[in-house]
């Protein structure tokens, strides 16, 4: 799978990549809590999370990356 996403190269290191996905995973569970969802069926993209929940996600994603996000 780490192949398919990434071509095979090791730019990213795989710690970072699973701390951004444990990450993402929370921001998802916590909002589908909110909305009361409780099967697979029902689930929450990151698109759908308020925008400040979303800001935040991301400003966590690049610091786990090491970026500042802004440019």
């Amino acid at each position: 799978m780490w192949s398919k996403l990434f071509g095979g190269r090791d730019d990213l290191p795989r710690a970072k990549v699973d701390a951004v996905v444990r990450v993402i995973d929370r921001y998802l569970s916590e909002e589908a809590k909110l909305r009361g969802l409780q099967s697979e069926k029902q689930t929450v993209h990151p698109r759908d999370l308020p925008p400040d929940k979303r800001r935040a996600l991301i400003e966590e994603v690049f610091a786990i990356f090491g970026e500042s996000g802004e440019k």
